[in-house]
């Protein structure tokens, strides 16, 4: 819930305590409404003590926008607290009365990790969430055991723990080569290959059987470049041209869409060749008709012959 705001009374009286519906306003500090206001951002209705008028003169504001005024603009990476209809910064000590306890620790801290990010001799302590920050000047060790998480780290690279007898550059250069064994040796267990064309770490999806054809063909389609490529003998396959591991009617699969890719292009037979394919076939439909109507002629003199005898 919001922080409680001043009573109606409390409001009258810091404004002269008239009779007027409104607490008076001031461009200098803060004004609460003395009686029902409809606030400017969501249009309902507040009561008496829930409203304020900011000290650029903007107002009604219910306090329950405020604080999701302030909620968005943290949310953006924003700690600097406007006026929802001007530029006119709201004071500190203002949005402690307007929004809750835990928005305004939020702020605080977001406040303090851009300003340490922002001095060049202050550096955080790497351990996650510890709030602990050093002033580091030029020359001083860069060894440290953080008073509140009592953990050893270096506060020039943030390895943690420490990196005894190395400096934070041979540190940072083990850390990649690591990483970077780790990789091969982890393509080397489970039979994975690289894109002969970007290099890029290419499986299928069954780890398992990834030498084999029996979940999946050989034909892939790398997702970083779209080289169309053989898994078992990385060559790189083309419309015209075909490795020969894998059966040629065997597509791809275009890893983004899961849609099925044609591999070869299919012959077209030459114009020549089509047309006497057609003479041929136009020749032998003649011929077995003339050959019909001579056995038909045959059957007629049988019939004759018959008669005559």
């Amino acid at each position: 819930a919001p922080v409680a705001a001043p009573s109606p009374a409390a409001a009258a009286a810091g404004s002269g305590g008239g009779s007027s519906s409104r607490s008076s306003v001031s461009p200098t500090k803060l004004s609460w409404n003395s009686a029902e206001e409809v606030c400017s951002i969501c249009c309902d209705d507040a009561g008496p003590g829930a409203a304020v008028r900011l000290r650029c003169s903007h107002g009604w504001y219910c306090t329950s926008c405020v604080g999701r005024h302030v909620e968005a603009r943290l949310d953006n990476g924003s700690v600097l607290q406007n006026c929802p209809q001007c530029q006119d910064e709201i004071a500190e000590r203002d949005l402690k009365r307007l929004i809750r306890e835990s928005v305004m620790n939020r702020l605080l801290k977001m406040s303090l990790e851009q300003a340490v990010a922002a001095a060049s001799d202050l550096r955080p302590c790497p351990t996650p969430n510890c709030p602990m920050r050093v002033a580091m000047e030029p020359g001083d060790p860069s060894r440290f055991v953080c008073p509140e998480c009592r953990k050893e780290c270096c506060l020039k690279c943030g390895a943690q723990p420490f990196h005894r007898k190395k400096t934070c550059e041979q540190h940072v250069a083990n850390q990649k080569k690591g990483k970077r064994c780790s990789i091969f040796q982890w393509m080397k267990e489970t039979g994975s290959k690289q894109c002969p064309t970007c290099q890029m770490a290419v499986t299928k999806q069954n780890l398992e059987k990834q030498e084999t054809q029996r979940s999946e063909c050989h034909k892939m389609c790398c997702r970083n470049c779209n080289t169309r490529f053989c898994f078992k003998c990385l060559a790189i396959l083309s419309k015209d041209y075909t490795c020969g591991c894998t059966q040629d009617a065997h597509g791809f699969i275009d890893p983004n869409t899961g849609k099925i890719l044609v591999h070869l292009k299919k012959k077209r037979k030459s114009v020549k060749t089509t047309k006497a394919a057609a003479k041929a076939s136009a020749g032998r439909g003649r011929g077995g008709r003339g050959r019909g109507a001579a056995a038909a002629g045959g059957g007629r003199g049988g019939r004759g012959r018959g008669r005559g005898r």
